[in-house]
């Protein structure tokens, strides 16, 4: 790999972190998905700097190419990004029908108390 793509690389990879860790101080991010992607951006900083480690684990995992070896472990870093993501998505719908039922139930309680019609009188 050319010495003027891993230096492209590495400066890209710092401008993500900067972008990563300001969209966190703007609350635009969770920082546990910022810690995620972090990491990501830095194993792939390391990755540039090692290409025949990367050509060793390509020979070794079956792959003849490194470019589909980045492809395969893309692939897969996504599918676990999602998979994440949904497990989050889930957890959050299941709060957010919890939080309506106890809003609807506490509004009844509060319309079932101030309707003075409702009340009974003894005859």
């Amino acid at each position: 790999m050319p010495n003027s793509l891993i230096i492209f690389l590495f400066i890209l990879g710092l401008i993500s972190i900067y972008l990563i860790c300001s969209m966190v101080k703007k609350k635009k991010m969770l920082v546990s998905h910022a810690i995620v992607w972090n990491i990501l951006v830095i194993l792939i900083m390391i990755a540039s700097f090692s290409t025949n480690g990367l050509k060793k684990v390509a020979t070794f995992i079956g792959i003849e190419e490194v470019s589909n070896l980045i492809f395969f472990i893309g692939f897969i870093v996504l599918l676990v990004l999602n998979m994440i993501l949904t497990v989050n998505i889930s957890k959050q719908k299941r709060i957010t029908i919890a939080l309506v039922q106890e809003l609807a139930l506490t509004n009844k309680r509060l319309e079932n108390k101030n309707d003075p019609s409702d009340k009974k009188t003894n005859c």
